[in-house]
């Protein structure tokens, strides 16, 4: 027998276990359109594929999630939770980074993140660090442009009247602003906000996904 056959047998016993969920999953569970989901910060699975692949998948991350501790791989530690917990992992750590470290983290997870605005507080507080270093945030072609650009800025936010008008995220592009105002089917009417702005209220700037991303916050 291969090895593809025998993780081949192992995975079919694992999908025709009838074991319980595990406990700590049980509290994630909830019913969706594809039936019941889990939603927990280390797994996520939709129309439930059955508690033994659920329950296997959950351990084996648990002991990912510290090694990647144990050997300061705190990257890895954040990227092995779900998408949606992620800044949350962040926040778990953050203490154990350099600022440098810190910063290039955080962009990271930024960049990948979809909705900022749903954990709008505490991405303002992360942001806001008094920590130093904050350039690192971008990478040398962001830096550049954002040193590039007038001492006033006019930028945009794509987003639905009443729902997500709140962000941190805008845009130095009106059309890419118009593109989010609809992307998203939530319940509000698409709205695009503008705003003339100092540079010196700029934070970053962000070309990773070609959506010429402005992060500000007024001074006070």
């Amino acid at each position: 027998m291969t090895d593809a056959d025998t993780q081949l047998l192992e995975y079919a016993k694992i999908m025709g276990s009838n074991e319980d969920l595990h406990p700590d999953l049980v509290p994630y569970v909830s019913e969706g359109v594809l039936g019941k989901q889990l939603r927990h910060p280390l797994v996520y699975q939709f129309g439930m594929r059955g508690n033994g692949w659920a329950n296997a998948y959950y351990l084996q991350k648990v002991g990912d999630v510290q090694k990647a501790l144990q050997n300061k791989k705190y990257d890895s530690f954040v990227w092995l939770h779900e998408r949606p917990y992620r800044i949350e992992a962040f926040q778990e750590i953050e203490h154990l980074l350099s600022d440098t470290a810190y910063w290039k983290l955080l962009a990271d997870i930024w960049t990948d993140t979809e909705n900022q605005w749903q954990n709008y507080e505490e991405w303002k507080n992360l942001i806001g660090s008094e920590r130093g270093s904050r350039h690192y945030l971008m990478n040398e072609e962001e830096f550049n442009l954002l040193q590039s650009l007038s001492e006033e800025v006019t930028i945009y936010r794509g987003c639905q009247k009443g729902i997500n008008e709140n962000g941190l995220s805008w845009t130095l592009d009106k059309a890419k602003a118009k593109m989010f105002s609809t992307r998203i089917a939530l319940e509000g009417e698409p709205l695009v906000l503008e705003k003339k702005i100092s540079k010196s209220d700029i934070i970053a700037v962000f070309t990773g996904r070609n959506e010429s991303e402005v992060i500000w916050e007024e001074k006070k």
